[in-house]
């Protein structure tokens, strides 16, 4: 992306999109907004449209004679019953109907190659703000000690594994031992089953174990990357786990400060493991 040109976020109006949105903004980044999920924002630079009215947000995008695009926020899968050609999504209708029997990442894979079709370039969130919303060497620790290390390289192993299943960001390891695997619920209720796990097992009062959190092996690295925020650093806490693993490169972190300050306070280790 070159120096005088900006980007449209697309994707969902969560608390991180809207921080990363504004940030861009002030900084004279980031022009519009388009808002694709089920809720509507308002705002004068938000346009809300349907995830399949590709027509409107393609012509917004050229009205603003914008060329870099960052996808960014939550969206839930889109139901394909409610679909509506516009002229321009029918076009593509063979690639996303094939892409959804193989899973969310090669949807989101098939809409990367759609726009790029209309010569966009989709951009990641790191290229325009690594300071802010990503951690540095400076900001983590260098290195885990050896019980760490065996709990990541584990769970390291164990996430490449399943990523030909599409599945799993996420997977809690405490000493060698498999703790739990992320699903289809997420992170934090991972942590949440974790928590129980260790209840039942009367080990929730030993501080041990690494949630080792990374991008799907098999997934593009320009949209859906892991995001970390206090939220997911209180439920390490109580599930009394040593800390967690990410790749600072492709981590999104959600207040970033406040995000630090916690782990500080908390002792909570963040490894960067890329």
């Amino acid at each position: 992306m070159k120096r005088n040109e900006t980007f449209c976020i697309i994707g969902g109006v969560d608390s991180l999109s809207k921080s990363f949105f504004f940030d861009a903004k002030l900084k004279n980044k980031a022009s519009i907004f388009i808002n694709i999920s089920n809720k509507k924002y308002n705002h004068k630079s938000f346009y809300n449209f349907k995830i399949f009215q590709l027509k409107k947000i393609i012509d917004t995008l050229n009205k603003f004679n914008i060329k870099n695009i960052l996808f960014l926020g939550k969206i839930n899968r889109p139901d394909l019953s409610e679909f509506k050609y516009d002229g321009e999504i029918d076009k593509h209708m063979p690639l996303i109907l094939k892409s959804f029997k193989k899973g969310d990442g090669e949807i989101l894979s098939s809409v990367i190659k759609i726009f790029k079709k209309y010569n966009f370039k989709v951009i990641s969130p790191y290229i325009v703000s690594k300071k802010n919303f990503f951690f540095n060497e400076e900001d983590l620790l260098s290195k885990p000690c050896k019980i760490d290390t065996d709990d990541i390289k584990k769970g390291k192993s164990l996430l490449y594994d399943l990523s030909k299943y599409d599945n799993a960001q996420s997977i809690v390891v405490i000493k060698g031992h498999i703790i739990a695997i992320e699903a289809a619920e997420g992170t934090d209720l991972l942590l949440k089953r974790t928590i129980n796990i260790r209840k039942e097992m009367n080990q929730i009062q030993y501080k041990a174990g690494i949630l080792t959190k990374l991008p799907k092996f098999n997934q593009s690295l320009l949209i859906d990357l892991p995001v970390l925020g206090v939220k997911t650093l209180k439920l390490i806490k109580k599930a009394n786990l040593n800390g967690i693993a990410i790749n600072s490169k492709l981590t999104l972190i959600h207040e970033k400060s406040k995000v630090m300050k916690f782990a500080n306070e908390e002792s909570i280790s963040i490894y960067d493991i890329s």
